[in-house]
């Protein structure tokens, strides 16, 4: 009669990988391994950094949180955030908030009624000559986000014609999209000046692709 085996053994005769009994807790790596050079070795072991630079940071929020609430109204201050704006070294030519020269010349400035509202901006939309349908879902979403425009088919008319037709109507700027392979690939977008004035050809005109 054959004695059947007993199955089992050690897990490395099974060709797996032993488990570690002991229960060893792993310390957290706390310093960068940008000095390691094996390239997989630091890559391991960066990831392994910022997870416990992640729970360090974590622990320390809890901790904070728990001080503010035994503390109550004692608790200190929160830290406040590091910024550009903070952290910047002040120099000679840094403009003040209240320079009475910037003030006036925001003031004089040819778009200032369209900064305090004085003034609506109204907008009229073309494209370029033939457009697909495909540019018209651009349109749509522009005159759904953008207020008071209007757009008109541009047919046979140059860009100078429009202008002049915009500026007639009370205009303030002119934006006209241009495609390629039913794409959108361009914009340009230009001031329009009163029809009295340069016969309504102004400016700035702005190209964006």
């Amino acid at each position: 009669m054959a004695v059947s085996k007993k199955k089992g053994g050690h897990a490395s005769l099974q060709g797996k990988k032993p488990s570690n009994s002991a229960k060893v807790k792993q310390q957290p790596y706390t310093r960068n391994p940008g000095h390691i050079t094996n390239k997989l070795k630091r890559s391991e072991m960066y990831g392994k950094y910022l997870l416990a630079k992640k729970a360090q940071k974590r622990a320390s929020r809890i901790a904070r949180e728990k001080q503010a609430e035994a503390l109550g109204e004692d608790a200190p201050a929160k830290p406040k955030p590091r910024t550009l704006d903070n952290t910047r070294e002040s120099e000679v030519t840094t403009v003040k908030e209240d320079d009475e020269e910037i003030i006036a010349d925001e003031a004089e400035d040819e778009f200032a009624p369209y900064f305090s509202d004085e003034i609506r901006p109204k907008i009229l939309l073309t494209t370029r000559p033939c457009p697909s349908a495909e540019l018209f879902h651009f349109i749509a979403d522009l005159m759904r986000f953008i207020p008071q425009m209007y757009y008109y088919p541009r047919k046979s008319y140059s860009v100078k014609e429009i202008c002049t037709f915009g500026s007639n109507r009370r205009f303030t700027h002119v934006i006209v999209l241009s495609e390629k392979s039913k794409v959108c690939n361009g914009m340009l977008i230009s001031h329009l000046r009163p029809s009295t004035a340069a016969n309504g050809l102004g400016g700035p005109t702005a190209f964006f692709k």
